[in-house]
């Protein structure tokens, strides 16, 4: 038993190295991909240089924060991802399944609508309204489940869906009395992107991240127990009332986070957490550190096909003209769409047996 579980041990560890590495070799990679910047004067001058040339500014403030905030972003979707689905007990449950986008997307919109006149005092707190309005959800339902004490999965989850669609409906009303200017913004902003400039938008990110890791493995033995049943994790000692407040706080910090840098990207919460169950199985104190390291590999492979990949079918002749970035939130859904189509087949197919 000691072997088997020393076995264990050194593979878990080694597939977090093999993660770790993958990322390390993926961050510092990406930004010295592409052209129209020297390369070396940038990486000569350094991230503080006082006067920075233009192709250390593109490097140190777009570059590089980039593959930062992508790398955040796929870390807290593919975490929040595990915790609703031992949660809510359904392998299909997302971040943004309880609201969570609706209420970042209407957030976001009120800000850009009370700036008005006052554009550029107000732009930098339109973060801010995505944050908070993501946790708006998360909080009305919180508060509706201490009042009416309702903790049946399904009911939590049709009650996201609802508060979701009402989100939606108020942005649609926002939008019918707004200008095209600011439709159009709200528009790029639901596609999912991780252009950013600067290190700003990630002093939120990375510490959710980091504390989201620590919190939520520590709270994978109980979620392990929470995936047999509330009335089987309450008879082996779990408070379940505790652990599923505190899971889903965390898991909607975490998805906020990301929401408010890089907008609705979706699937990844789906994706990395099936695909690792696979090779490591369903220990959520392996799965949750795992899906951070991967969750952020991911969401890296798939912005840097945005970010070059048209740049690179133009190089080749593929495409003509001046190639723009493809919006990392159209990449993950044309996979995960696929990827959720065959785990809803292969779910049916397991039923019907």
């Amino acid at each position: 038993m000691t072997r088997r579980k020393s076995t264990g041990a050194n593979f878990l560890i080694f597939r977090v190295v093999l993660g770790l590495v993958v990322a390390g070799v993926l961050v510092v990679g990406i930004p010295l991909a592409g052209s129209g910047i020297d390369l070396w004067e940038a990486l000569r001058e350094g991230p503080l240089a006082s006067q920075p040339s233009p192709s250390g500014i593109i490097f140190w403030q777009t570059r590089f924060p980039r593959v930062l905030a992508a790398f955040g972003c796929g870390a807290a979707l593919a975490m929040a991802g595990v915790v609703f689905q031992a949660v809510l007990r359904n392998p299909l449950a997302e971040p943004y399944i309880l609201g969570v986008s609706g209420g970042a997307a209407l957030g976001k919109a009120i800000v850009l609508l009370l700036a008005g006149g006052f554009q550029g005092m107000l732009i930098g707190m339109t973060n801010a309204g995505a944050f908070v309005g993501a946790l708006a959800p998360i909080f009305v339902l919180h508060m509706l489940r201490r009042q009416r004490r309702l903790w049946s999965p399904e009911t939590v989850l049709l009650a996201g869906v609802v508060m979701n669609v009402l989100a939606s409906a108020l942005l649609l009303l926002i939008q019918f009395f707004s200008d095209f200017t600011l439709v159009r913004q709200m528009f790029a902003w639901t596609l999912g992107g991780l252009d950013i400039v600067g290190y700003k938008p990630l002093v939120v990110l990375w510490p959710v991240v980091i504390l989201g890791v620590v919190g939520l493995t520590w709270l994978g033995r109980a979620m392990n127990v929470l995936t047999l049943g509330t009335t089987m994790a309450t008879h082996l000692g779990i408070d379940v009332r505790r652990v599923v407040t505190a899971a889903i706080w965390g898991a909607a910090l975490l998805t906020a986070a990301s929401v408010a840098v890089a907008g609705p990207i979706g699937f990844i919460g789906l994706i990395v957490p099936h695909i690792l169950r696979t090779f490591v199985g369903s220990d959520h104190r392996c799965v949750i550190p795992l899906s951070a390291i991967y969750g952020g590999v991911f969401l890296l492979v798939c912005d840097f096909i945005g970010w070059r990949g048209l740049e690179l079918l133009a190089q080749i002749g593929l495409v003509h003209g001046t190639p723009n970035e493809i919006p990392v939130g159209i990449i993950t859904a044309c996979i995960g769409g696929i990827f959720f189509l065959f785990l809803l087949f292969r779910r049916e197919e397991r039923e019907t047996e």
